[in-house]
């Protein structure tokens, strides 16, 4: 078959330094607090169970490019983010759509 997918492209409507400051805040809790967070820690950042606590041996590895979009007071993005299992060394890829918005801090609310 001669289909090739249309690769998504980036709003033009987000800033620079929104899409920075959202990487930042998705590295942080990708990184930092979704290993070790319990499901009340992680409400500050996640609405509802939008992301749910990862305990256990796969690790936070990196965004794989994101993809920002301007939705009203609100920013979505596609995203692929790579994990890493601590135990069998392989790598898992798991796809994200997430809406973020931002108060006084960044926050995933769908």
């Amino acid at each position: 078959s001669g289909y090739e997918p249309k690769t998504p492209e980036a709003d033009t409507n987000v800033d620079a330094d929104t899409v920075n400051d959202a990487t930042a805040f998705l590295e942080n809790i990708l990184l930092k607090r979704i290993q070790t967070a319990t499901e009340k820690e992680l409400a500050y950042y996640v609405s509802g169970n939008v992301i749910e606590p990862m305990a256990g041996t796969i690790f936070y590895s990196e965004l794989v490019n994101p993809i920002f979009y301007k939705g009203g007071d609100n920013v979505k993005v596609k995203v692929a983010v790579k994990f890493l299992d601590n135990q069998t060394k392989a790598t898992q890829v798991s796809q994200y759509e997430l809406l973020l918005h931002k108060d006084s801090n960044w926050k995933i609310v769908g």
